[in-house]
């Protein structure tokens, strides 16, 4: 005698609606009353406002996020401290998934300037502007200007110094003394064509990244 198949397949229908759902919508990245930054494909970069300690006053935790699976981790803390130390940053997000952050400080009559760039989808730090961070130049110090490329590169500049960072390592542009300024990095291009453009002493130049 065949028995009927209907029992067994309801109790295989229960267990199916009791278990996760492998397409359970993940966290939302602006959870907790996190403010929205800067935000493209699957990236957001949020900030959720923290208890100012000691002489802070704002402190603010800003985070880098992957819209897949809502997973945030922290890129930095932003801190002011009064009128004696004010912290103003700035985001770029590049080919959907690298975050690049400049940030920069300002003081009474000095300013210094930082870079960074993040992986989104695997959570971490990929590279930084240390090289030019302590270089001063009066009341300014670290980096003059900096664009982000591909795979989280970075070409920046301090003073009378430019360098290019990115998996090949951490590397001279032009000679330490050579002027380098207006950076740019071509747009609408594949990423094996991608060229940065600049000015060397005024003479325009460029170079493939």
């Amino acid at each position: 005698m065949i028995r009927p198949l209907l029992p067994v397949l309801s109790v295989l229908a229960v267990f199916a609606a009791l278990a996760p759902s492998a397409h359970a919508a993940s966290k939302s990245c602006t959870r907790d009353g996190a403010t929205l930054l800067a935000a493209s494909g699957k990236v957001r970069v949020v900030s959720v406002k923290e208890k100012p300690q000691n002489s802070e006053s704002r402190r603010d935790r800003i985070y880098g996020c992957w819209t897949t699976t809502g997973r945030r981790f922290t890129l930095f803390q932003s801190r002011d401290f009064g009128l004696d130390s004010i912290e103003r940053d700035h985001f770029e997000i590049v080919d959907g998934r690298f975050i690049g952050a400049i940030r920069s400080f300002e003081g009474g009559a000095s300013e210094s300037r930082t870079a960074a760039t993040f992986d989104a989808q695997k959570h971490k730090a990929v590279h930084d502007t240390d090289p030019c961070d302590e270089v001063s130049a009066g009341d300014f110090t670290g980096v003059e200007d900096a664009v982000f490329f591909r795979n989280g590169g970075i070409a920046y500049t301090c003073f009378k110094q430019s360098r290019i960072v990115d998996g090949k390592g951490d590397r001279v542009l032009e000679p330490n003394g050579v002027v380098v300024t207006s950076l740019a990095v071509s747009a609408n291009s594949n990423s094996f064509s991608e060229r940065l453009f600049y000015l060397a002493d005024e003479a325009p130049k460029s170079v493939q990244l």
